[in-house]
């Protein structure tokens, strides 16, 4: 089964995931306090999803033009070891969503002939998976038109707010106060920053207030004080992993 990790299909590698997998499910952060006295345990929730811990086993299967296997598997190897933060998922058993992943230590591989290996690949993640068509996708906003969610999580959207001056942009009655911006911004909601419309600088020192909005599950309404900007919006849908 084919993969794509980080823009790159790794059939480019030879690399095919086993038809054989287990899926472990989410987990949420809770933390656990004994009482003296008290029957059981307190359950405080951190508000959060764990990362879920997998491994994937891979068959290398030598491709054409390639000089030996073992040149391929190191190829692989090097690919899989940059891999170190969360970077953008795909595999055709889920083609509808993106999921984040990270290698979580190091890869593993045997070679059983010289035309075949397989690859161990310790893989962390990210507790939620995204709908591929509300990911990348920008859409206009309407200041103060309402409409509904598609995930079954909450979602943390990426603005773009382009104009300049004052502005104060209203999320579900959660306001983010931004002041003397010129040209616009790009508000990373789930990242929590706020770059300029490249996306190369911080904008950090225009905003006057925290903490960063959200979308809920079920209606949602952006609105922002200042005529003279203009609104899109990526909103980045998502359901447990």
């Amino acid at each position: 089964m084919s993969i794509v990790w980080s823009g790159k299909s790794l059939n480019d590698f030879g690399m095919r995931l086993h038809a054989d997998l287990k899926f472990d499910g989410v987990e949420r952060d809770v933390n656990e306090i004994e009482i003296p006295g008290r029957n059981g345990v307190v359950v405080i929730d951190n508000q959060r999803f764990k990362p879920v811990d997998q491994t994937f086993e891979f068959t290398i299967t030598l491709l054409e033009g390639k000089s030996n296997l073992e040149v391929q598997i190191k190829e692989a190897q090097a690919f899989i070891s940059n891999l170190y933060g969360f970077k953008d998922f795909s595999w055709v058993g889920e083609p509808n969503y993106i999921f984040k992943a990270k290698v979580n230590g190091k890869s593993s591989t045997s070679r059983s002939n010289p035309l075949r290996a397989t690859m161990d690949v310790p893989v962390k993640l990210f507790p939620v998976k995204y709908l591929k068509d509300t990911y990348s996708n920008a859409r206009s906003l309407i200041s103060g038109k309402t409409f509904q969610s598609k995930g079954t999580q909450v979602a943390y959207p990426i603005i773009t707010l382009t104009g300049t001056g004052n502005v104060t942009l209203t999320v579900n009655g959660k306001k983010l106060i931004l002041k003397n911006v010129t040209g616009g911004v790009v508000i990373d909601c789930e990242n929590q920053v706020v770059t300029d419309l490249a996306k190369k600088n911080s904008q950090m020192d225009k905003v006057y207030s925290y903490p960063f909005p959200n979308l809920n599950i079920g209606s949602n309404t952006i609105s922002w004080d200042n005529s003279a900007f203009t609104g899109t919006i990526i909103e980045r849908w998502c359901e447990l992993a």
